[in-house]
């Protein structure tokens, strides 16, 4: 069988026969363990396979230690010494941060950054430690050791074994996922760092310009701010360069001993958890009906705040916390990409409900403004889903004490998880503290709360608490209409509430209360390092938390430091959980 560009006959794997030519000595050289070419995929395309396996294998016994520990049979693992400070040592890796102002970047986690650090040391000593870089240059025109430098042909082989890796964690249904339990968005830094250890191991190696020039293109739009900036620009354009890069690289390989193998191995496994992922959004029943239609008619609905509730009747199931990726049909250039949405509801109310806040430019305004219009306000959508954390509320319901932290949009992440626990049988107190920038925003959060709130039982109502931070002044633009006397009938809307204070929530007052909600104005955004150290101490907590980058990172620092009080003796167990979707 021939193929264009490739050599003929074209094999699965080329030949291992050598015949050296050389001298003795010479020959010898040649054959070097870290030198010769005919062995260089199984040393160094081995080498680097055996690394990643051996960290996912790591994470996975965390994991399953971690889930004995919770269990009913784990109480005796969680109350020993050792265990709970070696937990306390690896969560404080886990949660601490930085933040370099100048640049405006927002660290990986301590634990992430030590793994990278690992990770380029381990393939910088296989990249440099052995010698030479380059054959020794002799003066007689016969003498060639082989046309790739040894530098080249190790770079090459350790970025093609990464290709497998690299396909897998690009995933959303993806097996790192399964067996670490950690979820695919979190483990998108991995995804990024990988592609670039690619470009700049194996530029070398790679003579192909045309698998270079989407290779840097990748690289290049994976750069956060960059990534942000044109993001939706970046998931169009996204999957071609993927697979020019890999046709391209697939064509410069030419069944170079056992090159071919890994791209079977990353198709094999990219495409069964693609096949998963479709196959589980077209097998789905819908209202006891085979699903064979996989589009859903879901309703919007523009909130007084400017906010958009997107309802999706639907019999799914999914668990609070959970986000999905919704296609919106008919809206052109949309159409062609997944959007992330965190599920603001519970499979027990028959809808997916989720809060959108609209942004200029981009989908998002576009849902608004079909939202605005008296006939236009369904719009027909697909899921991909869930995804994420299945068991954030589980997990949390065996803490003594919860604490749900949002910041804006990321009040949508921690309204299912306040219901679910609401409904979950045992003895613990819940706080839950919100910051937004205005009255009106808070309006439709607060009235959910209080549904939810009204609907408990008596015990986990009163032990049930709610501070809203309004950290603009409620006199700025971002308060329109009536959305202060809106915000009063939310509150006044709970089960119980304390006398009135007589004061308006728009003056210059320290709060405004119900028994279970407070709505504190004119005090910033909340000091999350001083609630954290409050809520700690001589009971195990849970934490959940979900908004800004800069609030994120406040909230990782304080219960990194909330660690180091375990490791001293002073505070029982703090975990948190930390959420990238909001949106």
């Amino acid at each position: 069988m021939d193929l264009p560009w490739l050599d003929s006959p074209v094999l699965l794997h080329s030949s291992r026969a050598d015949k050296c030519t050389l001298t003795a000595a010479q020959c010898a050289f040649r054959r070097g363990h870290w030198r010769y070419w005919y062995q260089a995929d199984h040393v160094f395309g081995h080498a680097t396979i055996y690394f990643i396996c051996a960290v996912v294998g790591i994470f996975t016994i965390s994991n399953i230690l971690s889930r004995l520990s919770r269990s009913p049979k784990g109480n005796g693992l969680r109350s020993n010494g050792l265990w709970q400070r070696s937990v306390a040592l690896s969560r404080y890796n886990a949660y601490r941060s930085f933040h370099l102002r100048g640049l405006n970047w927002f660290s990986p986690s301590v634990g992430v950054m030590l793994l990278g650090v690992c990770g380029a040391v381990y393939f910088f000593a296989l990249t440099l430690g052995p010698k030479p870089y380059y054959w020794p240059n002799t003066k007689h025109p016969s003498v060639s050791y082989g046309g790739s430098p040894p530098l080249a042909t190790r770079t090459g082989w350790m970025s093609l074994a990464l290709l497998p890796f690299v396909m897998i964690l690009s995933s959303k249904a993806n097996y790192i996922t399964l067996f670490t339990g950690i979820s695919h968005e979190k483990l998108q830094v991995f995804h990024r760092w990988d592609m670039m250890m690619q470009w700049k191991m194996s530029v070398v190696y790679w003579t192909g310009v045309a698998a270079l020039i989407p290779q840097a293109w990748l690289n290049i739009m994976s750069i956060g701010p960059i990534r942000n900036r044109y993001y939706e620009f970046f998931k169009s354009f996204h999957y071609i360069a993927i697979i020019l890069f890999i046709f391209f690289l697939f064509i410069h390989c030419d069944f170079r001993l056992t090159s071919w193998d890994y791209f079977i191995a990353s198709l094999t496994l990219y495409l069964s958890t693609l096949c998963y992922s479709f196959g589980r959004m077209f097998l789905r029943k819908i209202n006891h009906v085979p699903f064979l239609r996989h589009t859903h008619h879901a309703s919007l609905l523009n909130l007084p705040d400017g906010t958009i509730q997107l309802s999706v009747p639907t019999t799914m199931t999914w668990s609070a916390g959970q986000h999905v990726f919704l296609r919106f049909w008919g809206l052109g250039v949309h159409s062609f990409s997944t959007h992330p949405f965190t599920i603001s509801s519970l499979p027990s109310s028959g809808s997916m409900i989720f809060y959108i806040k609209p942004h200029t430019g981009g989908l998002t305004e576009r849902l608004h403004n079909l939202a605005s219009q008296s006939n236009g306000n369904k719009v027909a959508v697909s899921i991909d889903g869930p995804y994420g954390h299945s068991s954030v509320a589980q997990t949390l319901s065996t803490y003594d004490k919860v604490l749900l932290v949002a910041g804006g949009s990321g009040s949508t992440f921690i309204l299912p998880i306040l219901e679910a626990l609401a409904f979950t049988p045992g003895q613990r107190t819940i706080k839950m503290v919100v910051a937004t920038k205005s009255t009106s925003s808070s309006t439709w959060f607060v009235d959910a709360v209080s549904q939810i709130l009204s609907q408990s039982s008596p015990q986990h109502g009163a032990n049930t608490k709610v501070q809203v931070y309004i950290t603009s002044p409620a006199s700025t633009p971002t308060d329109t209409g009536s959305s202060n006397s809106d915000l009063e009938k939310a509150l006044t809307a709970t089960a119980t509430s304390k006398p009135d204070t007589g004061s308006d929530i728009s003056s210059n007052v320290e709060a405004k209360s119900t028994e279970q909600i407070s709505v504190i104005t004119n005090q910033g955004r909340p000091d999350l390092k001083k609630i954290i150290a409050d809520q700690s101490g001589d009971v195990i907590l849970g934490i959940a938390a979900c908004g800004p980058e800069e609030m994120m990172l406040d909230a990782r620092n304080a219960c990194a430091d909330a660690q180091v009080a375990v490791l001293a003796g002073r505070k029982k167990e703090v975990w948190l959980h930390c959420e990238s979707f909001g949106w």
